[in-house]
């Protein structure tokens, strides 16, 4: 009988570490240090137009030929962010933490300089079949939209 209980214990043991070990490929905000894509408004009807949506880039975008251009990286670790703003010599900091978790990713609850906000960390698809994890943020009127570093 004891060998049974052993047993049944031993496998339930393997068992959940197979299963926690099926969600290492979950993102995290910390996983990355990311660098800013595009802002954008999320007042659509303030916006008289697509163009006047996206404010600011993170490099040159034939797209978006008026929006500014801007070097603005994130990091977050141990619950804390900085945002830093390179083109303004400005940093900004905050915290964040984990609010749900799917198979996918993370969402978060964050608050960058008093502004809280959401932020959602998980693969996007796009168009060419490359995956790349994507960081948007959604705070105080607008959309920030980091991938990591180097992509």
């Amino acid at each position: 009988m004891k060998m049974k209980k052993f047993l049944s214990a031993f496998l339930i043991l393997v068992f959940t570490s197979a299963l926690s070990a099926c969600n290492s490929d979950r993102i995290a905000i910390e996983d990355y240090d990311w660098k800013m894509r595009t802002v954008m408004k999320n007042d659509m009807e303030a916006a008289q137009n697509e163009d006047e949506m996206v404010v600011a880039v993170g490099e040159h975008d034939e797209l978006y030929p008026d929006a500014e251009i801007a070097e603005i990286t994130l990091t977050a670790k141990d619950g804390t962010i900085t945002v830093t703003d390179k083109t303004n010599s400005k940093t900004y900091s905050g915290t964040y933490k984990v609010s749900r978790e799917t198979p996918d990713g993370t969402d978060y609850e964050i608050t960058i300089d008093g502004v809280s906000g959401y932020a959602t960390v998980a693969p996007t698809e796009y168009y060419n079949d490359q995956t790349i994890p994507t960081l948007p943020i959604n705070m105080g009127g607008y959309s920030v939209y980091f991938i990591p570093q180097g992509k």
